[in-house]
């Protein structure tokens, strides 16, 4: 092995060993929300995936059987388009502009507190039918 090579193979074996020790990159991007149902806190600070494709905000949790996921549009101002719940806080049911519950958004820049009421159910009674004011505070 020449010295070349010898000191590349060297090289690559330290990046690699830096690499490996070096600090993960926070979770998803530090993107992090809050949330709220009927007051109660539904599990602290969530990890939250935040993308914008044209005029639509898409805010969700990366579990797909426990979380949430938000749409807002932001049009002419920043509105609610839908919410949904995965057994968050023990509730699990949506929000939908026009046709179920009702939501407000505040905030700009990739922070956004969505507040409102869902229709949905509680994992304690899963047949009753029940309506849920909830607030969702994010970081994108």
């Amino acid at each position: 092995m020449t010295t070349r090579h010898l000191t590349a193979a060297v090289l690559g074996c330290v990046v690699a060993g830096l690499t490996g020790c070096s600090t993960p990159e926070p979770a998803l991007g530090g993107t992090t929300a809050t949330v709220t149902i009927d007051g109660n806190d539904a599990g602290g600070v969530h990890a939250v995936r935040c993308r914008q494709t044209g005029t639509s905000w898409y805010i969700e949790t990366p579990e797909k059987d426990r979380g949430f996921t938000a749409v807002l549009a932001s049009e002419e101002s920043m509105t609610a388009k839908s919410v949904e719940f995965r057994d968050l806080g023990g509730f699990t049911g949506n929000f939908w502009a026009d046709n179920i519950g009702e939501a407000q958004v505040t905030g700009s820049n990739g922070k956004y507190t969505i507040t409102g009421v869902a229709d949905g159910n509680f994992a304690d009674k899963p047949l009753d039918a029940a309506t849920a004011k909830f607030r969702i505070q994010t970081s994108c």
